[in-house]
């Protein structure tokens, strides 16, 4: 094909690149097709996300084995890098700021999936002179997160009311029992609209271990009188313990909703994902 110079014809240099570039996008497609849901799994969110304990408010030891992402890691048996955890106790202060920058963090690091918990506790939670206050900044909250591209966990707005027992919130910071279960049920039409979303219950989580009562986890149980001790005495944040029974009920409601991430793939067994976590957090 070469004229009498040696080169290529213009024709046929034009040709070699456009079936290279073809080779190309085909070989993008056949990775993107392989890659594994779990490959960069993103956490986003507030302090249950970040991890909290009261006696430690600027982080520590103890606060360190709270981190959520210590147990999802644990939890995903299968290859995949390091989960990143973008949520921190700090959300209350600024939630709308924060978000953005946790947003903007984690669509950064093109994440296969996107836990957020908690992430929008303090759309509900917080200032709000009304319902219909707290609805408009609930839907602050759903319009950030509709810029993740990818698989989404999204905990519901659980009743921490008795925390303004313990001081960790105030009362004028808790909404309506009306409030909350509109945001819930506005949570629930949003997720129907997004079919990459699901719902973890976080609210059956939080009444169940207040109560000391049974926790259902995928195919086992743990029973009545275990329970309580899955939260910190704040009546907010999880312990060590209950971020680990939480991301196996984040993993649980997730296998359960998205048939791309199989339950095979998981770690069951709530002692060994805690013994796991709590190593990781510890070094």
């Amino acid at each position: 094909m070469a004229n009498q110079t040696g080169k290529f014809p213009a024709v046929a240099r034009t040709c070699f690149g456009g079936w290279l570039c073809v080779f190309i996008a085909l070989f993008q497609l056949a990775a993107d097709a392989t890659e594994s849901p779990w490959s960069r799994v993103v956490v986003i969110g507030a302090s249950a996300s970040g991890g909290f304990v009261l006696s430690e408010p600027f982080g520590g030891t103890n606060t360190a084995r709270c981190k959520l992402h210590h147990y999802l890691d644990a939890a995903i048996a299968v290859p995949h890098a390091p989960v990143k955890n973008f949520g921190t106790a700090l959300f209350f202060l600024n939630p709308d700021a924060l978000a953005a920058q946790e947003i903007e963090a984690a669509t950064n690091n093109h994440p296969t999936l996107v836990v957020a918990v908690d992430f929008l506790f303090w759309f509900c939670y917080g200032e709000g002179a009304t319902d219909a206050e707290r609805a408009a900044h609930f839907e602050t909250g759903l319009k950030f997160l509709e810029q993740i591209p990818c698989p989404l966990v999204i905990g519901d707005i659980p009743d921490a009311s008795a925390a303004t027992n313990t001081g960790i919130i105030s009362l004028p910071q808790v909404p309506s029992e009306a409030a909350r279960r509109a945001a819930n049920q506005r949570l629930k039409k949003w997720v129907a609209a997004h079919p990459q979303a699901t719902i973890v219950p976080l609210a059956e989580f939080m009444s169940a271990v207040k109560a000391d009562a049974a926790i259902k986890l995928h195919n086992g149980i743990l029973p009545a009188g275990k329970t309580r001790t899955l939260l910190q005495a704040d009546q907010l944040h999880p312990t060590p313990r209950g971020a680990a029974m939480l991301a196996l009920g984040i993993l649980d409601a997730l296998v359960q909703a998205q048939r791309q991430f199989p339950a095979k793939e998981i770690r069951w067994d709530t002692s060994e994902v805690f013994k796991r976590g709590n190593a990781a957090a510890s070094r």
